[in-house]
């Protein structure tokens, strides 16, 4: 974000109707939205589109109160709460029957057998793999390249192998893997990782007594799984981000709420202290 309006500046902004904080938020926020729209439904660009502008007359609706609910302190916890935001909004408009007929899309059970077992690493990238990532998309997403998970390879191979095969990011089963990432979001335990502490270990900030049962929990918990890549989604997102320019965002400006600027005096006016 530019110097003068960071993001602590623009979320307060936008609760108080600024123009400027909008204009901000949708040339930052825009192109992430839409490409993760791009990946987790079958929707095209123009459905895409109208999906994010009714988000954003969800978001500055009632003087901004659902905006309000979301994390203010860090710009990574806001941005995997607005992915889960807008799989939450997505989820209930997509059918199963747009899921790929075969292999037929992964349960929460088969999900959970087919990690278990696996090394951290192994189990991190059979889950984007099964989100629509493509290998050479997840290369970008973790520190380490999909070919060094063997194991998990092999197992997605045995039963998901179209989702290995794909080049383009697009999930085969959106209706069916929005439920999951839903149900495994529910699933906080005591035990679960808060996102600010794996954000910690992420900039290696957390010392190994933990960052170590952090992870081992992380193995055998499908809630800090999704949340911990969620958290690698965003990531990714911050470092390819190219903020839209003000003219293509324009049309967005009319979906959200600002407050009216006054016009300014005349010249006449303000020599008469009006």
């Amino acid at each position: 974000m530019s110097k003068l309006m960071t993001f602590h500046k623009v979320l307060p902004g936008c609760e108080e109707g600024s123009p400027e904080a909008w204009q901000a938020f949708l040339g930052f926020y825009t192109p992430l939205a839409m490409d993760f729209l791009g990946v987790y439904t079958p929707w095209d660009s123009d459905a895409r589109w109208a999906m994010w502008r009714e988000a954003l007359g969800a978001l500055s609706a009632n003087e901004c109160a659902e905006l309000k609910a979301f994390p203010h302190q860090a710009e990574r916890e806001f941005l995997v709460a607005l992915r889960a935001y807008l799989q939450d909004r997505a989820a209930p408009r997509l059918e199963a029957r747009q899921d790929a007929a075969t292999p037929a899309a992964p349960t929460r059970g088969a999900l959970t057998t087919l990690l278990s077992g696996l090394p951290i690493v192994h189990q991190e990238i059979a889950f984007l793999t099964l989100a629509g990532y493509s290998q050479k998309t997840i290369e970008k997403i973790l520190p380490a390249t999909p070919a060094l998970a063997g194991e998990g390879l092999e197992r997605l191979r045995a039963g998901y192998a179209a989702a290995l095969e794909r080049t383009e990011d697009r999930c085969l089963w959106p209706s069916a893997w929005m439920g999951i990432c839903a149900a495994a979001r529910a699933d906080s335990g005591k035990d679960c990782t808060p996102l600010r502490q794996l954000i910690r270990m992420l900039d290696g900030q957390a010392s190994w007594y933990e960052k170590s049962p952090a992870e081992e929990h992380r193995t055998q918990c499908l809630h800090c799984l999704e949340l911990w890549t969620s958290l690698m989604e965003v990531v990714a997102w911050e470092r390819r981000r190219e903020p839209w320019p003000g003219e293509k965002i324009e049309p967005l400006l009319a979906a959200v709420t600002v407050r009216k600027e006054k016009p300014k005096p005349s010249l006449f006016a303000r020599m008469l202290g009006k």
